[in-house]
Parts: C-alpha cells; structure tokens; sequence
C-alpha cells in the first residue's frame, strides 16, 4: 500500500462510530458467554445430598461401632459396610431396609440406584427388594418385601420368587411398580385389572413391568461382586409419567440400558419420603446397594441425556482423582528417567484400583461369613 492509501485507511478508522467499533470489539466475549451459559445450561444436576447416598460409607457410631449413613436409618437385619449397605443377606426369614429421614419436595426427579443381587442357587432365590416413595416417614415391618402394606405413594418391586399360586405369563426376575393410595391390599404378581387410579399392576396395564435377569447366579465363573445393576428411575409430575430402565455392569464395561417401564397417569404425593427394603422366605439372597442418588430434572429436556451427563461426570470425577498419582518432578527429563516413572505411576494406578477391588471383595466375603453363609463366590474377571 502506498502512504496515501495507508492514511485514508486511518482517517476512515478515526470516523468510525463509537458503537460500531464497539460491537464488533464485544462480539467474540458475547458469543464466548453464550456459549458457557448453554454449556452450564446443560450441565446435569447436582445430587440432593440429604435425600442421596454413596460408598464408601465412612462414619461410624461410637457407641456401637457400626457404620452410620447420614440422613439415613437403617432398621431390620440392614447393615452399612464400606462400600454397601446390605439389606439381606443370604440367611432365611430376614427383612431390612434404610429410610430416608429428610421429606422430599418436588415433581419432577431422577433417581439412580446401584444394586447387587447375589446368591449361590442357581434356579431357588427370593425374595427380593423395593424401592418406595412415600407419605409415611417411619417404615414398619411387613410382608411386602420386608415393609407394611396399605402404604400410601409408590412402590417399585425388584421381584426374584416365582410366586406358583399366582397366574402370570412373565419370567422372574420381574420388575414392576405399583400405586397405593393406603387402602388397597397387596397382590403379589398378581394379573387383576384394579382401579388405573389405585395401583399399577404387571400385566394389567401396558408397560407396567418387565422381566429382567438383575441376579448374579455365584456358581458361574464370570461372576464378581464387582457385577452391579444400575436402576434409573424419572418422574414428572407435569407429565404424570413414570419411567424405569436398568443396565447390567462389570468392570470396565456398561450394557445397552433396557427399557423397562414407562407408565403414564401416574399421580405421587407432592411430598413424600425415599426408602429401600428387601426380604427373604424359605429362599434367600444377599441384596446390596452401593449408591442411591436423587437429582432434580425442573426445566430438563431429555432426563435419559441428563443423566447420562451425569455418569459420565462421576466418570471423569474418578479418572481425575486417579491421574492424582501422576509423578512428574522437574528433574525427570531424561528419556530413560521418564519411561521408568510413567511405568511406576502406571503401576501406581493399578496398585490402587486394585486394592479397591480387593478391599469390595474381601469385605462381601466378611459379610457372608458373618451371615453365616459360608465363602464368597469366585471373583472372575
């Protein structure tokens, strides 16, 4: 360019307006905040700590000596360990459960449980487990699945027993929801079209149950206690839905998610209360849970991609926490200094993972001897 071209080109800046140069100076930092505010837009929810629980299981009471769970209480043969809270384990005639102590308020939520349903029979097991959501703060002792009938709210039944007197068409496992509004008598598996506006029973409505193999059979040589189910479970109010799905898991791999239920003109309680409860007959099994995580999806789009943001954010948590063991001191420049720590920090990170897996293994193992239920099964993969 020529200096009179460079020159006008100046005097032309210099007339701009104010604003103009303004606007086109401020663009890329509004595009830049838009961008963070849809990104944080879709960030999953945090967990609602009060009403949500995690291993590992830390506090202990000491007076007793067992493990507490805040917010929680535990009742029947429950017991906390380190990395689970036992409901049952694999003796007869057992009933325990763990209720959430704080009322929960709100329409629309998500909710994620990890379970363990193990035991040594491979075709006899019962009875199973249940998730509750509902008016009465204190659970009382009963026949359905360790907790008192005529509840007012939901309950959702994890069923393992082949109940032979009644008529189904459906295999066990069989997973189902139903609900009471406290004067309905419990049918176990029952196929009777009651009242749509009383309880949700399998068979008696579309997409109210579905058989799903959650039980780990101990006798197979794949089997770890590392094998987990993982249970998601939305409701919103607005819609009056109420979906379930499950997914199988094992170390390093998650399965497809199954989708179970999805019921519709499903009216809960505007306030209610979390529980868990589980049960053995004559048949038995140990039933686990590792984690219980309530989450509030108000203004969610897609709760399935919610919460799935969600996994993978406890993912990244774990992988974080993991690469705290990298050792990178200034001096290790030297190729040969620096292959030698990378495999020392590799082995670190394998050390440790390890050691957790030990330590799940060991302590099941712990908890069946204490039961009375002999050794563990084979850790398998």
């Amino acid at each position: 360019l020529s200096p009179t071209d460079t020159s006008q080109r100046q005097q032309r800046r210099r007339d701009m307006p104010q604003s103009h140069a303004s606007t086109s100076r401020t663009r890329p930092l509004v595009l830049a905040a838009g961008c963070f505010a849809a990104a944080a837009a879709q960030a999953p929810g945090a967990p609602i700590m009060k009403h949500s629980f995690m291993a590992p299981f830390e506090a202990v009471n000491d007076f007793t000596g067992m493990r507490v769970i805040s917010d929680w209480e535990l009742g029947g043969s429950a017991v906390a360990h380190r990395g689970f809270v036992r409901l049952t384990a694999e003796k007869q005639s057992q009933k325990g459960w763990i209720a959430n102590r704080n009322s929960f308020e709100g329409g629309e939520w998500s909710l994620a449980m990890e379970l363990r349903a193990t035991g040594e029979s491979q075709y006899l097991f019962g009875d199973g487990l249940a998730i509750w959501f509902t008016t009465a703060y204190d659970v009382i002792e009963g026949p359905v699945f360790g907790r008192e009938d005529y509840w007012t709210g939901l309950g959702i039944f994890f069923d393992t027993f082949q109940n032979v007197d009644q008529q189904h068409h459906h295999k066990h496992p069989y997973i189902y929801a139903m609900v009471n509004d406290g004067t309905q008598h419990y049918v176990p598996d029952a196929e009777k079209k009651l009242d749509k506006a009383k309880q949700i029973l399998p068979g008696a409505h579309d997409n109210s149950g579905c058989s799903f193999d959650f039980r780990y059979n101990e006798a197979r040589q794949d089997v770890s206690v590392l094998n987990h189910t993982r249970v998601h479970i939305t409701y919103s109010a607005s819609q009056r839905r109420l979906n379930l799905r499950l997914q199988q898991t094992s170390v390093g791999h998650d399965g497809e998610w199954y989708q179970c239920l999805e019921a519709k003109d499903v009216e809960l309680p505007s306030s209610g209360y979390f529980a868990i409860s589980s049960a053995t007959g004559d048949l038995v099994d140990n039933h686990d849970i590792m984690h219980f995580v309530v989450r509030g999806t108000e203004g969610v789009d897609n709760v399935d991609q919610d919460h799935q943001a969600w996994l993978d954010q406890q993912k990244a948590l774990a992988a974080m926490q993991q690469s705290e063991l990298d050792l990178r001191p200034a001096e290790a420049v030297q190729r040969d200094y620096a292959r030698a720590l990378a495999a020392h920090t590799a082995s670190l990170k394998a050390l440790s993972a390890s050691v957790d897996k030990l330590q799940q293994q060991m302590e099941f193992q712990l908890a069946s001897i204490q039961a009375g239920g002999g050794l563990a099964p084979p850790t398998g993969g």
